[in-house]
């Protein structure tokens, strides 16, 4: 066995990475340097590097830190430094999205307050300082959801892959669909109290026939015009864009990067294992059984004290309670 592979030898098995191979070289030169010393000693060439490699000690342990600290570094560059993925352009976009949202926002504050006063001497204030707030706030918004949903989609992350441009481009209208939408529904409701108002204004003045027919008469003609075209809206744009939504999501492939679905398969597995116990199972059915008795007693007991109106709140602290009893059994079987 001649030095390189006496040196190859204390490393097999250890995962090839240029701080290994570095060192590996290293010591290979200290090696031959040691033994080229003692044959010029008049040491025999064999005895010479069975004496120079008994010298060179345990060299394991410092394999060992060698390739977990390039383990830890390729994993850190792999999969936690999300910046790597952000390209300049990305983050400005994200930037611009950002900023185009808080110019929305201002915008409609600013209009909100202007037609407050405009509104106020002519007696529509909730009506349309509401209107011109959510129609200037609409397109605004509106774009900064369909760009960052396309932003988000197509962002690789530490855990995920991205999905390709043009199925981000669907998400991002299906989002767009939404957001337009429900962004109407208000503009809708509003203008149509307006509209309301002035009815109401049309049937208090002197003249109390419109087309032929006295306006008191007309049947709930707020609740007509205000409502009908608020659900309208869920029509054409909502509901298409929750259609899309749906389609995109029950074909999407699993996008987890390999070290993303081992955590979550061993995550999963362990929570299956946990629950399976039968101790465990019991003693969580028995506690969710006797706070669930005990929410619908408070319940009844609050709902005849104070009224039903408000009583209802003690199933939301029940679940709660539940999921932190569930986490709290979670943690401390892990």
């Amino acid at each position: 066995m001649n030095a390189k592979e006496f040196v190859d030898s204390l490393f097999k098995g250890y995962e090839e990475t240029a701080a290994l191979a570095d060192f590996k070289e290293e010591l290979l030169g200290n090696l031959n340097a040691k033994i080229e010393s003692l044959v010029k000693k008049g040491m025999d060439e064999q005895t010479a590097f069975t004496k120079a490699s008994a010298e060179l000690g345990d060299v394991s342990a410092l394999a060992d830190e060698l390739s977990l600290r390039k383990r830890k570094e390729v994993f850190e560059d792999a999969y936690m430094d999300i910046r790597a993925y952000m390209t300049p352009g990305r983050v400005t976009a994200y930037v611009v999205f950002g900023a185009l949202t808080l110019f929305g926002i201002t915008i409609a504050l600013i209009t909100f307050f202007a037609t407050r006063k405009v509104s106020s001497q002519i007696g529509l204030i909730d009506n349309i300082d509401f209107t011109s707030f959510f129609s200037v706030i609409m397109p605004f918004l509106t774009a900064a959801v369909v760009g960052f949903t396309w932003l988000g989609m197509t962002q690789e992350t530490a855990s995920m892959y991205p999905v390709s441009k043009k199925r981000g481009g669907w998400y991002a209208a299906a989002a767009g669909l939404i957001a337009f939408g429900l962004f109407m529904m208000p503009v809708v409701f509003f203008s149509g109290r307006i509209a309301g108002d002035i009815v109401d204004n049309i049937s208090g003045s002197a003249v109390p026939y419109l087309d032929g027919i006295k306006v008191p008469d007309l049947p709930d003609i707020r609740s007509l015009v205000t409502i009908v075209p608020v659900f309208s809206m869920l029509i054409p744009f909502v509901l298409p864009g929750i259609g899309i939504l749906v389609y995109l999501c029950l074909t999407e492939k699993d996008r987890l990067k390999p070290w993303a679905k081992d955590f979550r398969d061993k995550a999963v597995k362990k929570e299956m294992e946990m629950w399976s116990d039968p101790a465990t199972a019991s003693r969580f059915g028995m506690f969710s059984g006797a706070l669930w008795v005990f929410a619908v007693g408070i319940f009844i007991l609050l709902g005849f004290l104070i009224g039903f109106k408000f009583s209802w709140l003690v199933f939301i602290f029940a679940v709660a309670v539940q999921l932190v009893v569930q986490g709290f059994m979670s943690k401390r079987n892990n």
